[in-house]
């Protein structure tokens, strides 16, 4: 993995993500009836915001050679995720889904259902869960003295089937 392309992923990612929180905040402030909908969908994308953060400054960092599960799943995620948010942020965005003469005076309105948001929820909690197994996976690796996946299979109880 090139270092600048999968860092540059990275900070899209923050990037967006803090422009899809700010765009959330707008709704939560000014709709109606989708408070704890809005609430759970920012709590997310605070979260994976804060968590590329981290992958961000470990990529850059002293470490990063050491990355060895996460480096291609730390760039897939973040293209994804990176992808996801740009969908949703156009998703948001009031004033190109509707005129500024027709919104003028009004509140704005929630554009998404709850079903919509539990698939967001769900999706990005897939993409969490991936980035941090690959992150914890580089972690057993290094606690093992970089002896490989065979080492841990072997000596750490992976995929050890007990005798009966």
């Amino acid at each position: 993995m090139d270092p600048l392309s999968g860092a540059a992923s990275v900070i899209a990612v923050v990037q967006v993500a803090g422009q899809v929180w700010s765009l959330c905040w707008k709704y939560y402030s000014d709709a109606k009836n989708a408070n704890s909908d809005i609430e759970r969908l920012m709590g997310n994308v605070e979260a994976l915001q804060n968590l590329f953060q981290r992958v961000q400054a470990l990529a850059e960092g002293p470490g990063a050679a050491k990355l060895v599960a996460s480096k291609e799943l730390i760039v897939r995620t973040a293209l994804e995720l990176e992808q996801e948010f740009k969908t949703l942020q156009k998703i948001l965005e009031p004033w190109k889904r509707q005129s500024i003469l027709k919104s003028f005076g009004r509140r704005l309105r929630w554009p998404l259902q709850k079903e919509d948001v539990d698939k967001i929820f769900q999706l990005l909690e897939r993409h969490k869960t991936t980035l941090i197994t690959a992150m914890n996976c580089d972690q057993m690796y290094e606690a093992c003295g970089m002896q490989g996946p065979h080492y841990l299979a072997k000596n750490v109880g992976f995929c050890k089937i007990p005798h009966s």
